[in-house]
């Protein structure tokens, strides 16, 4: 109880503060470096408030200086904080609701990420032409493709979006597996567990010589990695 308490208290001081850090800093992050050294340091404070030691490997299959879309798995909020502490630049393509959270709504937008509703198919789409142009601009985007946290860290079906998107840009799908989240904290609960969280990196998947039909062919194959990782039965 008190490490969750302590963790709380944590998240809501330094999300608090950086909300005019990031503001005053946006005129001299041109290429980015800014934002992503604020992002990394945020992450890697939340996973030290929660007593979580993070453990990646794979780094090596990121690519360099070219846009793609990294997919993972979403087992717990904690997955937010992994992601963010690793050392890479890339927009997140989330959820209309993350927008709407007080403070944290408001640095996800100074930090560029892209706003996704779920639920109404129009305003869905501007989010993906949204995403597009980020990608035409140089950007990586991040996609939690289940659309949501997994209550039993069991891998659930993929939405179509980001695989889609990956297919019309023909830029190449990164799997990443996240594995622990779960148990620090669970989808429902407010409780933080301290303990590991482990990120398996995988290589890339081209999409260059793909059409739009192969688009469940990508789906299963990128399920398929993220869910052998996983230790399911695939």
């Amino acid at each position: 109880m008190l490490r969750s308490i302590y963790f709380w208290i944590v998240i809501t001081v330094i999300t608090i503060l950086y909300l005019p850090v990031v503001a005053l800093s946006l005129p001299f992050n041109k290429r980015g470096r800014v934002t992503r050294f604020h992002v990394n340091t945020w992450g890697g404070l939340c996973l030290f408030a929660s007593g979580v030691k993070l453990r990646v490997t794979g780094m090596e299959n990121i690519i360099q200086d070219k846009p793609q879309i990294l997919m993972s798995n979403h087992q717990s909020m904690h997955d937010i904080f992994a992601l963010c502490a690793l050392p890479l630049s890339y927009k997140w393509l989330a959820k209309k609701e993350l927008f709407k959270v007080p403070i944290f709504g408001c640095l996800l937008y100074m930090i560029g990420c892209v706003s996704v509703d779920r639920f109404n198919p129009q305003k869905a789409k501007k989010g993906m032409d949204a995403a597009q142009a980020k990608i035409q601009s140089g950007a990586s985007i991040m996609i939690f493709p289940e659309g949501t946290r997994s209550y039993d860290g069991r891998l659930q079906p993929f939405k179509k979006g980001g695989f889609l998107l990956a297919l019309k840009k023909k830029i190449p799908i990164v799997p990443i597996t996240i594995k622990g989240s779960n148990e620090i904290m669970k989808k429902g609960t407010m409780k933080v567990h301290p303990g590991d969280i482990d990120i398996i990196i995988d290589e890339p998947i081209e999409t260059k010589d793909l059409r739009v039909r192969d688009r469940r062919d990508l789906v299963q194959k990128v399920y398929d990695i993220i869910s052998r990782n996983l230790g399911e039965d695939v």
